[in-house]
């Protein structure tokens, strides 16, 4: 996956390329990191419990989340772990949802530097 960019920035900057204000970039990083971790600590909550309907349908709502970001490394694990989990396989997930504390950080990193506070 480390062929993959961090980050695509061209999605907010299209929010940017229709009019909207600079400060709602800021919003949806700011929602970025209230919303991420508690959706990466359920989707590890499923993942421990061996519930892979669950684990499923959080890995899905994360991958969206992150793709409407641009953050295309992050949002292409949580889309291995949903296969993993849509295919039974829990334990495949839980080890590719190790990744997903590091995924997070570079994630918000690489937002603040491509979208800093003005």
């Amino acid at each position: 996956m480390s062929e993959l960019p961090i980050l695509d920035p061209q999605p907010l900057r299209d929010l940017l390329a229709i009019g909207a204000a600079d400060g709602l970039i800021q919003e949806l990083i700011g929602l970025f990191q209230e919303d991420v971790p508690t959706r990466v600590a359920l989707l590890n909550m499923t993942l421990a419990a061996g519930d892979a309907d669950h684990a499923v349908a959080e890995a899905h709502q994360l991958k969206g989340a992150l793709g409407s970001l641009g953050l295309v490394r992050f949002a292409e694990l949580a889309s291995r772990i949903e296969a993993a989990a849509r295919e039974g396989q829990v334990d495949g997930a839980r080890q590719l949802a190790e990744g997903l504390g590091p995924a997070y950080a570079e994630g918000l990193e690489a937002l603040e530097a491509a979208f800093p506070v003005a």
